[in-house]
């Protein structure tokens, strides 16, 4: 595949950070919107990429599953805005979003690409781009597209050997590619009882290096209505520890951007 011209909408863009895990199921799209919202809130013009071809969760924890970027008559595509969030993503294209993308790799590489080289972004601090799990076509193509942009990566995980096995495999992609590691995520890392404050572990405990680790997130039954509802972002504006806890990943990549 040859290279897409990205310098237009490259200009744009002041930072990309990559939020990426070695495997599915561990709350990467939470913790990539969670990271877009905690920016905006700071006051920093954001975008966020959904790069997910086949299951793109984004336009529903933002809450705009039911719009639909429009397209101008010389076809470049305008992304829906919410509280100076540009979202941006393949689902908000479809006319029927229960239809399933049967796609291979290619098709799909270049699908990204072009929504990448014809949105209308705007000027934006940052592109926070919620990458497909895995290592494959997805992640490598937009890496190697746009690497000279990249900040950096933050790693999603939960508890566990097993998970710790397929994050040095992410690790070790980073490193190859040479994109920095901006830290790691522990996802639904602990439960504390609202009866008697204990923690429990349910997933073991966090076998990661702890200076990786720039928050550990609690498994919330809040936070998932309100992630089932397309409510993250009122659930951010409130006080509750895991909210804080969520709001520290943003933290954390607004202070290496200060330190650069």
């Amino acid at each position: 595949m040859g290279i897409v011209d990205l310098s237009n909408f490259l200009s744009e863009v002041g930072r990309v950070v990559i939020v990426m895990s070695g495997k599915g199921g561990v709350g990467k799209s939470i913790i990539a919107s969670s990271l877009a919202i905690g920016l905006a809130l700071k006051g920093r013009s954001v975008a966020i990429l959904d790069a997910d071809i086949h299951g793109p969760s984004v336009p529903w924890i933002m809450g705009v599953e039911n719009g639909y970027m429009t397209v101008d008559s010389d076809g470049f595509i305008n992304p829906i805005e919410i509280e100076n969030i540009a979202v941006i993503s393949i689902e908000l294209l479809l006319t029927n979003k229960d239809v399933p993308l049967i796609w291979r790799g290619p098709l799909k590489t270049r699908a990204i690409l072009e929504i990448l080289s014809r949105t209308r972004v705007g000027k934006r601090d940052y592109l926070i781009i919620d990458m497909p799990p895995g290592t494959g076509d997805e992640p490598l193509t937009i890496v190697q597209h746009l690497k000279n942009k990249i900040m950096g990566a933050v790693l999603v995980t939960v508890p566990g050997e097993l998970v710790k096995h397929v994050v040095t495999k992410a690790e070790i992609f980073l490193k190859e590619l040479g994109v920095p590691l901006l830290g790691i995520v522990v996802n639904m890392s602990y439960f504390k009882c609202p009866t008697c404050n204990t923690i429990h572990r349910l997933f073991g405990a966090t076998s990661i290096m702890n200076e990786n680790i720039i928050a550990e997130i609690p498994i919330d039954p809040l936070l998932a209505q309100m992630v089932s509802s397309g409510k993250l972002i009122d659930y951010l504006k409130g006080s509750s520890s895991t909210a804080k806890s969520l709001l520290r990943i943003a933290d954390s990549v607004a202070n290496m951007e200060a330190q650069k």
